[in-house]
């Protein structure tokens, strides 16, 4: 059976890249006169019409130009380094800092060091900078957690040993028993932060106690050492630290008590409440969905600035069967960014629920506008004009996204090229979507939707069937649950002759969607080749009846026509 998978999560693969100039041209413009900024300005055009080469070879241009800027081969990093090209993104970061000195520069090349898993240079790099800044505290404790990441826990403890005599402060002792931690000795971190028990300031230190002490399998002690946190800081932070030791006790009650006062408290980092809730969102439901929603309200109402907050708020009331009001939602995000590509999917993904295709189209060309050949909303933007059968115009804007994807991920462009395999069918180009088919199995093979479509066409064309056969049982793995994946298994095995197999997938089948005319008529189709001319009569007018009743008279005349011979028609 053909599945036209309406894609509800599709998580951003690229940051927004024009922001990079445009922070810059704002800095640029704080200074009397800086010669590069009209040319910086030319940059962030290429790169807000998607066109990042050229972008990158005006930068070397403006380098070649001021050689001592700093400001031109940061730009240049980031630009690289968001396109994954993290060699040159080094090399530039590195030229920016070398040509400043600056701590901003070196904090950026250290972030690349990072990304890379480059730790011996991000170390070297830390020792540089202590020279310059020699009393700099949080040099010390970068080092600290970088020499414990590179497998260097005895360097780690001379520097804290070396640190600590000199100048002893609860901020080290957190960040040492914090290496400890990461290298699992917790017998290690337990001893430095039960010094600190009751007598520090700093909330992390009964955080960490709670996980340790949770770790032990002492929940009690987990609870008590972080309510004498909140008693002796009154963090409300800590009341993320409670929660989460309420959920690994399986406390649902309590957890969501805690969790409300850290959620309705402004002063707790907008990121910790947020991958705590993105936390529960991915396990199996812990709370229930107007729990969630209060949440999600609650984190938007103390962070109404942030994006992010709106998105999850949305996308919990989408996923509560509120469409319309979560496309509110993701409508007033854009309107704040209308460069958030994610929240423009959002958009179009409830339009296309909502069963309103001319309004994803509407909202796709609008994204586009100030995004212009972006592929992920060229994609998007597809759909809804699928959904019109307009198949022309979305083959054209399925093919400019494919054009355009170059630097995406395998996982976009194999939904594009599955996409295409789709409509290159529906327009009987069925070579070329063949082809389209076989690069979406290639560059994604889990395309669950690929694969089952490819399957089935194949099996009605009595093509491949082998492959049809490989593809299909490969979907059904990926989702075993799938009633529309089971009818396209029967469906290649039908084809194949092997009716007693068919016969036992169409059945699955039909349990789980007993209100398919599709899955009926094959149902019926099935039994007549086994001589159960009665037995198929009953499901042919099963599925006649849904056909009648849902007006669609997709199969009608065909299924009136094995009624009337009473036996399978081709």
């Amino acid at each position: 059976m053909m599945n036209k998978q309406l894609i509800y999560s599709f998580r951003k693969y690229l940051m927004l890249l024009v922001c990079i100039c445009t922070t810059l041209i704002v800095q640029a413009q704080t200074e009397s006169e800086v010669a590069y900024r009209e040319e910086l300005k030319a940059v962030e055009a290429k790169l807000r019409e998607g066109r990042f080469q050229e972008g990158l070879q005006l930068l070397d241009d403006i380098t070649a130009k001021y050689p001592e800027v700093a400001d031109i081969y940061y730009a240049k990093s980031l630009i690289l380094g968001q396109r994954g090209n993290y060699d040159e993104a080094v090399q530039n970061a590195a030229l920016a800092y070398d040509k400043s000195k600056h701590m901003f520069y070196a904090n950026h090349l250290l972030e690349l060091y990072k990304s890379k898993k480059d730790l011996a240079k991000g170390i070297e790099l830390l020792q540089d900078l202590k020279v310059k800044y020699p009393e700099h505290e949080g040099l010390n404790r970068e080092l600290l957690i970088l020499y414990a990441e590179n497998k260097q826990l005895d360097q780690a403890q001379k520097l804290y040993g070396k640190l600590t005599s000199a100048n002893p402060s609860d901020t080290l002792h957190l960040v040492m028993s914090e290496v400890y931690i990461n290298s699992k000795d917790f017998t290690s971190a337990k001893k430095i932060l039960t010094k600190l028990d009751g007598k520090t300031m700093i909330p992390d230190v009964y955080g960490y106690l709670g996980y340790i002490h949770a770790n032990e399998n002492k929940p009690k002690e987990a609870l008590a050492v972080i309510e004498r946190g909140i008693k002796r800081t009154n963090d409300k932070s800590l009341y993320l630290d409670l929660a989460d030791t309420y959920k690994n006790m399986g406390k649902t009650e309590p957890m969501y008590t805690a969790l409300k006062i850290a959620f309705d408290a402004s002063e707790v980092v907008f990121w910790d409440k947020y991958k705590f809730i993105m936390g529960l969102m991915n396990e199996e439901q812990i709370l229930s969905d107007d729990k969630m929603q209060l949440l999600a309200n609650s984190l938007v109402a103390r962070h109404p600035d942030i994006l992010e907050g709106q998105i999850l708020k949305g996308e919990l009331l989408w996923k509560g069967g509120n469409a319309a009001e979560a496309r509110s939602v993701f409508l007033n995000v854009v309107s704040s960014n209308p460069r958030y590509i994610n929240a423009w999917r959002l958009v179009i993904n409830t339009d296309l629920g909502l069963g309103q295709a001319d309004e994803a189209i509407k909202h796709g060309l609008e994204g586009l506008k100030y995004n212009p050949n972006n592929p992920q909303l060229l994609y998007f933007t597809s759909l809804g004009f699928a959904g019109k059968q307009d198949y022309e115009s979305s083959k054209g804007m399925l093919e400019t996204a494919l054009n355009y994807s170059e630097n995406e991920n395998n996982y976009l462009r194999s939904l594009i090229y599955g996409s295409l395999g789709d409509l290159y069918h529906e327009l009987k180009m069925e070579n070329m979507s063949d082809a389209a088919y076989d690069e979406a199995i290639a560059l994604d093979s889990l395309n669950v939707s690929a694969l089952n479509n490819y399957a089935y066409y194949l099996a009605v064309r009595k093509k491949d069937l082998e492959k049809a056969a490989d593809f299909s049982k490969r979907s059904i793995e990926i989702e075993p649950n799938s009633a529309t994946y089971m009818d396209t298994y029967a469906w290649v095995l039908f084809q194949q002759g092997e009716y007693q197999e068919a016969l036992k997938w169409i059945e699955e089948a039909v349990k789980l969607n007993k209100t398919s005319a599709v899955l009926l008529e094959h149902y019926g189709d099935i039994l007549s080749k086994l001589n159960r001319e009665k037995d198929a009569l009953v499901q042919w007018q099963k599925a006649l009846d849904i056909e009648i009743k849902s007006e669609s008279k997709g199969s009608f005349a065909k299924i009136q026509q094995k009624i009337k011979e009473k036996k399978y028609v081709e």
